[in-house]
């Protein structure tokens, strides 16, 4: 029975995976999530559709490719058995994680249903068990606790039981969440008939998301995700778990996808609890230092870090979580505080990497053969905060033995090897070697990056950057191990990816994320697509030589993935 379900599900779920498969108002699924929730995730299908047909990639050319002329094709079959279950397949897809507040904890699957009658029939058929009657929905269960799937005239909800703190979640060994089929449907009429105050539709943070359109929804509540955390503690566990609650309490991360021609956008918005909005207001995030990636001497620039906010920030929530007693007593040996450390250093700081490269040489054991290494150039700067405390600090038993002062350098007592480190009361610098060092600390070099990532950078309090394209085209074609076809349209895919964080407005800070491909007129959900769809027939092709080679059969399906191993679908 497990598995007829499972396979019923997947029939069910094979297109909307498939398409990444779901909007001003909240969406009717959402009325049935329940605001415990932890997790949601939505998938606009209907728009990612619309998106991959206006560029002439349609549901049936995609299948078309993927199946290269074998009809036993399990995701071809899962989709012509999807088509015809009477799920409305550009309907909204949710998913919901949901912790148990008397039972176990529960994932829920929605989607709408454009025929229920056919829908009844699909999952009769392909469970092979009875459709039983719930109040006013039906619905079939998994005889081993696993699973109940419940659906009346216009919705199917999947019910599955987890235990997420037994240490086998998600492996093969994974015991059942010990959902009954009592409990589930118990769930299933609360789901079907859940009153708006008890529904995650009511939540501004979850309603705010939906105002965007995004081509997939998420939202998080970090009070729930911290509910997932078992056991009743005492003592001072009890303690540390009542004022998490206060932290995490009104606390919510939402995230909008959109995929755009030449870019993934991700609008990311961070709701801050009353504890955490205090907290901020009294370190409130300043804008990055920029020339501290500026002066960076290098025109190969392939990566950064920037940050600054305040370090005390950080203490006053281990203080409200109860774990600064903890904290000091570590510390007291060095003769050292919590208060001292945070106090020191500022949360001014960057990383950044250059001239990265992949390079053969002679390994170390035999020189006869030879290895791969990539090498790269770093730097680390870390800006110094409360003098006194800096040098507290650096005099303590347990940092003092590893520096000595010279001047107004603290110099390693030990050799680093490669790494160079210089110390002193304004800056902590660390390097992959010296000169690069003693180059980026005289503040003569001129980074190269390019003025739209710069104009990014400039009044966020958080930004990164990665070059995916600087990074792929140094790669040896030989270590790669693809056929040039593929390795060129690998090389032509990605160009960059983007972190913007904003100052916080009190009660929410927003971040973005852009994933930017080097094709700018072409939507990325269908650059990655034809993508995928590429690899995979290259990876068929591979492996039905491979089973040429063993002896397996070499059948006209065979040789058809092996003809058309680098086959896109047709536009």
């Amino acid at each position: 029975m497990k598995r007829t379900l499972t396979r019923a599900l997947l029939s069910m779920t094979g297109a909307a995976m498939l398409l990444l498969a779901a909007c001003s108002k909240t969406p009717e699924q959402g009325k049935h999530i329940p605001k415990s929730a932890a997790l949601v995730l939505g998938i606009n299908s209907k728009q990612i559709q619309q998106k991959l047909v206006t560029e002439g990639l349609t549901v049936e050319k995609l299948f078309e490719s993927l199946q290269q002329k074998d009809t036993s094709n399990a995701m071809t079959k899962a989709m012509k058995e999807a088509e015809n279950s009477g799920v409305d397949l550009q309907s909204d897809v949710y998913v919901a994680m949901v912790p148990g507040e008397s039972g176990p904890a529960y994932i829920a699957a929605y989607a709408a249903l454009k025929d229920a009658s056919k829908f009844e029939a699909f999952i009769k058929e392909k469970s092979k068990k009875e459709v039983k009657a719930g109040t006013d929905f039906k619905y079939v269960a998994d005889e081993n606790g696993n699973g109940v799937l419940g659906f009346d005239k216009n919705m199917v909800i999947g019910i599955f039981g987890f235990d997420p703190n037994s240490a086998r979640f998600g492996g093969r060994d994974q015991t059942p969440g010990g959902l009954d089929e009592k409990s589930a449907t118990d769930i299933l009429n609360n789901l079907f008939h859940m009153k708006a105050d008890e529904s995650i539709a009511g939540v501004e943070s979850f309603k705010a998301v939906h105002k965007e359109k995004g081509d997939v929804v998420f939202w998080m509540s970090s009070e729930q995700i911290y509910a997932f955390n078992p056991g009743t503690p005492t003592g001072m566990g009890a303690l540390m778990s009542n004022n998490m609650k206060k932290l995490t309490a009104g606390s919510f991360q939402t995230a909008a996808v959109h995929f755009e021609n030449g870019k993934i956008r991700v609008n990311s918005l961070s709701y801050a609890g009353k504890e955490m909005q205090d907290i901020m207001k009294k370190y409130p995030m300043e804008k990055v230092n920029i020339s501290m990636l500026e002066n960076y001497p290098s025109e190969d620039i392939f990566g950064f870090a920037l940050l600054n906010f305040d370090l005390r920030m950080i203490g006053d929530i281990i203080k409200l979580v109860g774990m600064d007693g903890l904290a000091n007593v570590g510390l007291a040996e060095a003769g050292l505080t919590l208060d001292d450390i945070l106090k020191a250093f500022k949360g001014e700081l960057a990383l950044i990497g250059s001239d990265f490269s992949v390079k053969s040489q002679p390994s170390e054991w035999d020189s006869s053969y030879k290895v791969t290494k990539p090498e790269l150039k770093w730097v680390f700067n870390m800006k110094v905060g409360d003098k006194a405390a800096f040098e507290k600090v650096m005099n303590s038993p347990m940092v003092g033995q590893m520096f000595t002062k010279q001047g107004e350098e603290y110099v390693p007592n030990q050799p680093l090897g490669p790494v160079a480190v210089s110390i002193n009361d304004k800056r902590i610098l660390a390097a992959s070697d010296a000169s690069l060092l003693s180059a980026y600390d005289a503040g003569k070099g001129k980074a190269n990056v390019e003025s739209s990532v710069l104009s990014k950078t400039k009044g966020s309090v958080m930004s990164m950057y990665l070059s995916v394209e600087k990074l792929v085209n140094n790669i040896p074609a030989e270590e790669m191990k693809l056929p040039d076809s593929v390795l060129n349209d690998l090389k032509g895919l990605l160009k960059d990816f983007t972190v913007v964080t904003e100052p916080s407005s009190g009660k929410t800070q927003k971040s973005v994320l852009e994933l930017n491909f080097k094709n700018e007129n072409q939507n990325t959900l269908v650059q990655i697509t034809n993508f995928t769809t590429k690899m995979y027939n290259y990876y068929m092709a591979k492996k039905a030589e491979e089973d040429a080679m063993w002896g397996e059969p070499v059948t006209d399906t065979t040789t058809a993935i092996v003809d058309s191993a680098i086959a896109v679908p047709a536009q």
